[in-house]
């Protein structure tokens, strides 16, 4: 796994995964605003739909988030021997994966664990 056709493959496969997460993260941000807007507004009419749409967008958004960044993970470990040594590689190697990983997780579910509070306690 190491010739040229090779690495263009994995940094194809890298720039896809990582537009997946790009728009991952941003919808179901924008999903997050929206049910903002909805309590701002005193939408209480829905608070059911709205609390499944928030639970399935959340868990939805955090698992394709995570795959995306396990993906990413997996593509920068399949280096050849000759780019074990690039910089870019140690630099890849030292990414905080978990770190990433954490503040999605504790992000995207203390956002929904504020917007289910508001809508049913206030």
């Amino acid at each position: 796994m190491n010739t040229v056709q090779d690495r263009a493959n994995r940094i194809a496969a890298v720039t896809v995964r990582s537009r997946d997460l790009f728009w991952i993260f941003s919808i179901t941000a924008v999903m997050h605003f929206v049910v903002f807007g909805i309590i701002a507004f005193g939408g209480t009419a829905a608070n059911l739909p709205i609390t499944v749409f928030i639970i399935f967008g959340t868990i939805i958004g955090i698992m394709g988030s995570l795959d995306c960044l396990d993906d990413i993970k997996a593509i920068g470990m399949d280096r050849g021997e000759a780019e074990v040594n690039t910089h870019f590689q140690k630099r890849f190697d030292s990414v905080q994966w978990g770190a990433f990983k954490g503040l999605i997780v504790v992000g995207f579910g203390l956002t929904t664990l504020a917007e289910l509070y508001v809508m049913y306690m206030m």
